[in-house]
């Protein structure tokens, strides 16, 4: 059965927000997504308003929406709701990846490398998202993946606003590193201990980097 287009617009803006397409402040047109789309402005403002009711966009007074900005108090709440979301998934995951989907992990790992090196962020952010994305879909909990998605789609835009290739902390290549050895050695406890050094790692990033101060 053909998905919906509405949902699959829905399901491309979610994409797009999670993987650092779209900045903190920045105005969604439902004419230009249309456009980009080949569609009309029907299904598109149907999948914005829906997202405005995950509460990832803000709807402005003149029916716009907007990417909103994150301050530190709410940003530090959604890495700790992360950590407890995603430290569940993970140990439900770990018993179920196969030797292919553990592999896989390893090459995704490995373009997130190659994306840092020729300084290509959007293509770090894609390769991140994917790497975690394949260990929590394991954990088959739909619910709680769409929970994580959802905190994805509103840190993402943030991140994305301040990464830094030059200076980023590479740290994360270690935890993954450590995360893949943990599932593959089938030691759920290790896993879940790498996943949360990796989120307090960006957490820390984002202290660190507070866009309160860049807001117009």
């Amino acid at each position: 059965m053909k998905t919906p287009l509405n949902d699959q617009i829905h399901q491309k803006l979610r994409w797009n927000l999670a993987s650092g397409i779209y900045m903190p402040g920045q105005r969604l047109s439902t004419r230009t997504l249309a456009g980009e789309f080949g569609t009309s402005a029907m299904p598109v403002r149907e999948a914005l308003k829906r997202l405005a009711a995950e509460r990832v966009l803000v709807v402005e007074p003149n029916s716009a929406f907007r990417v909103p900005f994150i301050n530190l108090q709410r940003g530090i709440q959604l890495f700790e709701i992360r950590k407890t979301l995603e430290i569940l998934a993970t140990r439900y995951a770990v018993p179920r990846l196969t030797r292919v989907q553990i592999d896989l992990l390893r090459k995704v790992d490995n373009d997130m490398i190659a994306a840092m090196e020729r300084k290509d962020a959007q293509g770090y952010f894609a390769a991140n998202y994917s790497f975690h994305f394949l260990i929590y879909s394991a954990a088959d909990s739909p619910d709680l993946v769409a929970l994580i998605e959802g905190l994805w789609m509103q840190i993402g835009p943030f991140f994305a606003s301040i990464l830094d290739v030059d200076s980023y902390n590479h740290g994360w290549q270690v935890y993954h590193t450590d995360i893949i050895e943990a599932i593959r050695a089938g030691d759920e406890d290790a896993a879940v201990a790498a996943i949360g050094r990796d989120i307090d790692s960006a957490k820390a990033y984002f202290v660190s980097n507070d866009l309160a101060e860049r807001q117009p």
